[in-house]
């Protein structure tokens, strides 16, 4: 009987130290709820930035936050109270930031705020709306499922990470000079440091797709090398091939590497 006594009894402390821990590490959303929203509808996606023109330094990861309303200029801001808790990101909208200058065009207002590589969750506050969202983040890809949502919206479901040692070759060019694109392509081939490769499954790619602006704008390819300077002697390729090209032939050729470093042909219209 004395057994079953103090059996109970330590149930009843562990029930009683879980409750107390379970009190002192949820948190109160509460805290953080206004009454007015500042905007209705709000889209976001992770992407990798860098922080400058220095090669040498490493991507960070952002969230880019962009409103579904557009405002008369391009570069207004999203101000935002974050921060985390654990492994949740808990952002609130507080207002909508006007710019000093306005540049001179309609467009969305966006903000990028930090997001931590241990981030499992993320929780949105928007007035006293609230959306919550699961992530999962490794060093391939970026999953984003939602839990619930009442004004936000994941532009993407999954993302790739921008893989090491990497790079993207662009072109762009018109109708009746398309055989560049195949031309270049096959010199890059020929380098035996360079191996195609493809983005597998779904999830947004981080290089561009395909240029813009041109007549045709052919699909981009990646590859990935092995050393870094012939990498970096892609760039002499580039120029010497681009100077037997005829001037005003509207070809555009670009290699963006994962390092932030970009080499172009600068041959336009």
């Amino acid at each position: 009987m004395k057994k079953i006594i103090v059996l109970i009894m330590i149930g009843f402390m562990m029930n009683a130290c879980s409750s107390d821990d379970d009190k002192n590490n949820s948190f109160n959303y509460d805290d953080y709820i206004v009454k007015k929203s500042i905007v209705s509808a709000i889209n976001f996606m992770p992407e990798e930035i860098y922080p400058g023109a220095d090669a040498s330094k490493s991507t960070v990861l952002k969230l880019k936050l962009i409103t579904e309303e557009e405002f008369p200029c391009i570069n207004y801001g999203i101000n935002t109270t974050q921060f985390s808790k654990g492994n949740e990101l808990i952002v609130r909208f507080d207002k909508i930031a006007e710019p000093g200058g306005c540049f001179t065009a309609i467009g969305p207002a966006i903000s990028y705020i930090d997001l931590p590589e241990n981030t499992e969750k993320i929780t949105f506050i928007n007035g006293d709306k609230i959306d919550h969202y699961s992530i999962d983040i490794n060093d391939q890809k970026i999953a984003i499922a939602t839990i619930e949502k009442h004004f936000t919206s994941s532009l993407y479901n999954k993302t790739f990470r921008i893989p090491t040692n990497s790079f993207a070759y662009l072109c762009g060019t018109n109708k009746n000079n398309t055989q560049i694109y195949t031309d270049f392509y096959a010199l890059i081939k020929q380098n035996a440091d360079f191996t195609e490769f493809e983005f597998e499954g779904e999830g947004r790619i981080p290089y561009p797709k395909t240029t813009t602006g041109n007549w045709v704008n052919h699909p981009s390819r990646f590859f990935k090398y092995k050393n870094v300077q012939e990498f970096k002697n892609l760039a002499t390729t580039l120029n010497n091939y681009s100077a037997n090209i005829e001037k005003n032939s509207g070809v555009s050729i670009s290699i963006y590497g994962w390092n932030n470093i970009k080499f172009y042909s600068w041959i336009e219209n």
